[in-house]
């Protein structure tokens, strides 16, 4: 079974295959965060992937020139990014005697950003190996070529007459390096994370987004999928290990924004969702980084209330389709965003019987809950199931004025 792909019917998966389900995934997320490519139908024909804007350059940049510009800020080492992978000393010392050994090594991938910072897509244990040893932060250990350097760090060697010259060794060699330049579509960008990837860890679009849009946006996604009211809310049963919990949380709070029409490119317009919601939710992340910290902390503590609104009204388990058998299915991703959604439409103090009453009206909606499950990115399914929310809040609304 494919990594959170939804359950088509009840009847086709009972007692102990249901159970394994549950127990290997935490969140129904339709495959939308993994790496390949959606299926399902699209309202809209995509954009041909020859056609898209990709350019690559080629550099060559020196050790010595690397840690320049990291020390400097315009190079980004993300620690959840190939989180991992992370080498021993021995595996560390033996990179830097193959440099000093002339050895030829691998391309870096390094994708650009707005700012004109620059990403590790691939070669993060590379650089992050350099950095650290022309910082004094690791001694060379284990070596059987050069072992007569073993127990020196990089002061040792500059400062020692005999072995001074593997410092310049070190500093001056060149690394082939790989330039993803901005602007290029995320989904292009994803992609090329994926090919150069493969060798190692896996990683999903939220793991990359993360890496991409390093600053205000995943330090506040970051708190909120930390924050009480949220573990709360979704009784903490979806695991942090691969982000999707600041997954669903990214895309809440995209569609909160857009449906308010706050959803706005760095110019003041507002963005149109056309079913990609790669290139949706980077310009999240991008909104989220430049607006002002008053603005985030609305933001913030809108999530917050509705969290814990959220609750009051249903408990830990308001965030699950409901289950035909005994077993509950896990946390849904759309019901989530869009209930989020539902949930602030309701002034405070508002009646939360009333309101849950209106959750499971919306429950037995056969459209709402096929919109909820089925090619779930498509802006079609998109305003079917977030139309059904606000009918339903209008619904509400007016019994209460009559």
């Amino acid at each position: 079974m494919a990594s959170g792909k939804i359950i088509e019917s009840e009847d086709t998966v009972l007692g102990e295959e249901f159970q394994k389900y549950q127990e290997e995934y935490d969140l129904e997320d339709y495959d939308t965060v993994e790496v390949e490519k959606e299926t399902g139908l699209q309202d809209e024909k995509e954009e041909d992937y020859p056609n898209l804007t990709i350019k690559i350059e080629q550099a060559q940049y020196s050790i010595f020139e690397l840690k320049r510009r990291y020390d400097r800020g315009r190079i980004c080492l993300d620690p959840d990014f190939q989180r991992n992978d992370v080498w021993s000393y021995k595996q560390k010392s033996e990179l830097i005697e193959s440099v000093i050994m002339g050895i030829p090594l691998p391309i870096i991938y390094l994708a650009e950003n707005a700012d004109g910072r620059l990403i590790v897509v691939d070669g993060r244990q590379r650089l992050t190996t350099f950095f650290e040893f022309l910082d004094d932060k690791f001694r060379l250990r284990d070596l059987k070529i050069l072992s007569q350097v073993n127990g020196m760090n990089f002061s040792d060697l500059d400062q020692n007459p005999r072995y001074s010259r593997y410092v310049t060794t070190i500093e001056d060699t060149q690394l082939v390096v790989q330039i993803i330049k901005y602007p290029t579509k995320d989904r292009v960008r994803f992609d090329i994370f994926d090919r150069v990837n493969r060798g190692g860890t896996p990683l999903n679009k939220q793991e990359m987004r993360n890496a991409l849009y390093q600053g205000n946006a995943t330090k506040l996604l970051k708190r909120l999928a930390e924050s009480e009211s949220f573990l709360k809310a979704t009784g903490s049963a979806i695991s942090s290990k691969h982000m999707k919990d600041r997954y669903i949380i990214l895309r809440a709070l995209c569609f909160y924004l857009y449906w308010n029409k706050e959803m706005l490119d760095e110019k003041g317009n507002n963005i149109e969702y056309r079913s990609d919601m790669e290139e949706f939710l980077g310009a999240g992340m991008q909104l989220f980084n430049r607006i002002s910290p008053d603005k985030l902390y609305k933001i913030e503590a809108i999530f917050d209330s509705i969290m814990k609104r959220a609750y009051q009204c249903l408990g830990k388990d308001g965030f699950r389709i409901p289950s035909q058998g005994k077993t509950k299915r896990p946390i849904s991703m759309t019901l989530f965003e869009t209930l989020f959604y539902y949930y602030t439409l309701f002034p405070d103090e508002f009646d939360l019987e009333k309101m849950k009453v209106g959750i499971q009206e919306l429950l037995e909606d056969q459209e709402y809950l096929h919109s909820l499950q089925h090619s779930v990115d498509s802006s079609v399914n998109v305003k079917i199931r977030f139309g059904k929310v606000e009918k339903k809040f209008r619904e509400i609304s007016d019994v209460i004025e009559d």
